[in-house]
């Protein structure tokens, strides 16, 4: 049989390419860390592969989810922990306040240092992040979180009630602050009523309930949370022999407890509240007074407090009556803010399992990832060393066969 010198060479050249090629494809695999270059050499495998490739990435973007979660939960509890530090100070001081041997001037002073509790406390609930957004106004994080109402002297919530959430997983999502509304606004208050104005010759009112279930019931009736805290107000007529009590800034006016009698010089009770005049109530007379919201921040218990500490000539009861008020709030205030630490507590411990979870699933999906993409090294430098030998060989082959002709036959 004969054997053209084209078809000779030619054979001879595939044969060193495809060592050359087999060769090259080894050196590849050892580069690239992997032994699947393209979906031709394991369609199967390089669609494990991507898959595993995108649950590695998401987890890797939970992980980052959860540091900068854990983070602003980190962040919140200090600044939880530094207010709930303040308010205790600030109740030692109302208890102090209390002491029967203190006089104004003393009160005074423990007033000048109330400030600088209820201004540090006010900083803190108005606390940024590393962004700069406000950590205690909801989806509002580029509004201030608090201020303080110039009309109504009250310490107003500025954002809203959202709950930003951060997911850790394909089916878990943790909220990562309580919005000030919740953690700090929203504070049942001992409700009572405020002296707003008189037609007559009273100066001034101490309020002190005297039945809360009654008082409470009646309030929670006729306060009105769609009008301002300044529109919820009652208006006490005296005809000379009985009160009677008037829901007012509404159409009609009604009529809301009452005729009562009433005994002028007598404290003046209805509803289970009792009101202590200061001056004199005469027939015709009117006393106009607020009803105090149902809710109330801790700052605002603060203020109205230092507010009570600068007031001259109070009488005991007055000052008691006002001790007592505060002292409720702040508890209340305390015992909200307690609960709000024991969310971040829960959410931190939610936030450990999820991230340790996460870290054991990369792992899992990495080795198996590995088994399927991964070069075995000994493996690969066995098949190196092979295909270089029969790349060797063949380059050999091919010049050995080139180098024949007739006359290495007739010599």
């Amino acid at each position: 049989m004969r054997i053209p010198t084209n078809q000779l060479y030619s054979r001879g050249l595939d044969a060193v390419l495809d060592a050359q090629r087999k060769l090259v494809n080894v050196q590849n695999q050892i580069a690239r860390e992997t032994k699947i270059l393209t979906p031709a050499d394991d369609p199967v495998g390089k669609a494990q592969v991507m898959g595993l490739d995108d649950r590695i990435s998401q987890n890797e973007q939970f992980q980052r989810n959860s540091n900068l979660l854990r983070n602003r939960l980190e962040r919140s509890e200090s600044v939880f922990s530094s207010i709930t530090t303040g308010l205790d100070r600030a109740r030692v001081l109302m208890v102090q306040s209390g002491n029967g041997v203190y006089d104004e001037q003393d009160r005074k002073a423990l007033a000048e240092e109330l400030k600088g509790i209820r201004d540090e406390v006010l900083g803190l609930m108005n606390s940024k992040d590393e962004n700069g957004d406000y950590l205690f106004s909801g989806f509002q994080k580029r509004t201030e979180s608090f201020s303080k109402n110039p009309v109504t002297g009250n310490y107003d919530y500025n954002g809203d009630d959202g709950r930003n959430q951060v997911q850790l997983s394909p089916s878990l999502r943790v909220t990562s602050l309580e919005p000030g509304s919740s953690a700090f606004q929203n504070v049942e208050a001992n409700r009572t009523l405020r002296f707003a104005d008189s037609t007559g010759g009273v100066s001034d009112i101490n309020a002190r309930v005297v039945d809360r279930d009654a008082f409470d019931s009646f309030h929670g009736a006729q306060y009105d949370k769609t009008q301002s805290p300044a529109d919820n107000a009652l208006r006490i007529d005296f005809d000379g022999t009985n009160i009677e009590v008037f829901r007012i800034n509404q159409t009609p006016v009604t009529s809301v407890s009452g005729p009562t009698p009433y005994t002028p010089g007598e404290p003046m009770v209805f509803e289970g509240i009792e009101l202590n005049l200061e001056g004199t109530l005469a027939a015709g007379d009117s006393i106009e007074v607020r009803l105090s919201e149902p809710t109330q921040n801790v700052v605002t218990t603060i203020d109205r407090f230092i507010e009570t500490l600068e007031t001259e000539g109070l009488t005991s009861d007055t000052f008691q009556s006002q001790l007592d008020d505060a002292l409720e709030n702040i508890d209340r205030g305390q015992s909200q803010l307690a609960s709000t630490r024991a969310k971040i507590g829960g959410r931190l411990q939610v936030l450990e399992n999820a991230f340790l979870t996460n870290a054991d699933q990369e792992i899992s999906n990495r080795e198996t990832r590995s088994k399927i993409a991964d070069v075995d090294y000994s493996e690969a430098m066995t098949e190196l060393t092979k295909q270089d030998v029969s790349l060797q060989a063949a380059q050999a082959t091919f010049t050995r066969i080139t180098r024949l002709s007739l006359f290495d036959f007739i010599r």
